[in-house]
């Protein structure tokens, strides 16, 4: 099948496109000019696009059967044109338009666990109004929420893992704790998301169905901290916990900081917890997802 991936080169992206290409589909992926080499080689097509630019998109889905959607923001920067809206809906909007005029029926979307209406978050907001658009459209969709991923990756900054050992050895004496750290989290394995993806791509039984995507294991975040340290042999430090209304109150300061090392948003999907009521994808295709503690 050829698959159409926005967002390919991205984190999760490069994965999916990296198991789709190893099940025997072809890919065709927008990318902007300047990051084809990101795609890696063979069976990869890159097409030169971007979302913000909907001329640049015309075309770019003909000849295809299926389309992955991956972008997703984690911080926006307006002054770059980079919103939340605009990866989030208006990106959708875009693509739909063109997969339509295509012919593409199959589409299947990367969500976010937990989304709501009801939140001032921009994040989940916007991640939920994508998911209404594309149920009410004529389409062949699978709408997928995943945890927390990981993937443990050296030197991607994105990785789970690596924010969190990077988070253990920046600090000399303690290693700061929103909250309390007790809020439960279910972070799934890069290579079990891009499994997954790869399966339900001509799977009509996923058709028209939200799915939530969670590991093995559901733990307090306090715990991940200990399980990384022991992990990396790194020294067990003292957790100073810091009220998640005043990180959140820094968070929205410091927001157009880059290096601030999380967002408003962030904070409040972190305390709020991320875990799973069930596993009812990862059942129906076989899959055993990998336990966080063994898979790091």
């Amino acid at each position: 099948m050829k698959i159409f991936v926005a967002g390919g080169t991205g984190y999760i992206g490069r994965h999916v496109i990296e198991r789709l290409v190893q099940d025997g589909h072809s890919i065709r992926a927008l990318v902007r000019k300047g990051s084809e080499a990101k795609l890696g080689a063979g069976h990869r097509e890159p097409v030169i696009g971007d979302i913000s630019d909907p001329l640049s998109l015309d075309g770019a889905l003909d000849g295809c059967e299926a389309v992955v959607y991956l972008i997703g923001l984690r911080r926006e920067l307006p002054s770059r044109g980079a919103t939340f809206e605009l990866a989030h809906v208006q990106g959708v909007r875009r693509i739909y338009e063109r997969a339509s005029r295509a012919g593409v029926r199959r589409w299947i979307h990367i969500s976010a666990n937990g989304v709501k209406s009801d939140t001032p978050d921009g994040y989940i907001r916007t991640k939920y109004r994508a998911e209404e658009f594309i149920k009410a459209q004529d389409l062949d969709y699978t709408i997928l929420r995943p945890s927390i991923v990981f993937g443990n990756e050296a030197g991607d900054t994105v990785d789970f893992v690596t924010t969190i050992k990077g988070l253990l050895t920046q600090f000399p004496l303690v290693v700061p704790v929103m909250g309390n750290g007790r809020y439960k989290l279910q972070p799934v394995h890069i290579d079990d998301l891009a499994h997954a993806i790869s399966m339900i791509v001509d799977r009509p039984s996923t058709f028209n169905r939200t799915y939530s995507l969670c590991g093995a294991q559901s733990m307090a975040y306090n715990d991940i901290l200990d399980i990384v340290t022991a992990r990396y042999g790194l020294k067990k430090k003292a957790k100073l916990h810091i009220p998640a209304v005043l990180m959140r109150f820094a968070a929205r300061l410091f927001q157009k900081i880059e290096s601030f090392p999380v967002t408003a948003e962030q904070v409040g999907m972190l305390v709020a917890g991320n875990t799973c009521g069930d596993s009812d994808l990862f059942d129906e295709l076989g899959i055993v997802p990998r336990a966080f503690r063994e898979a790091i």
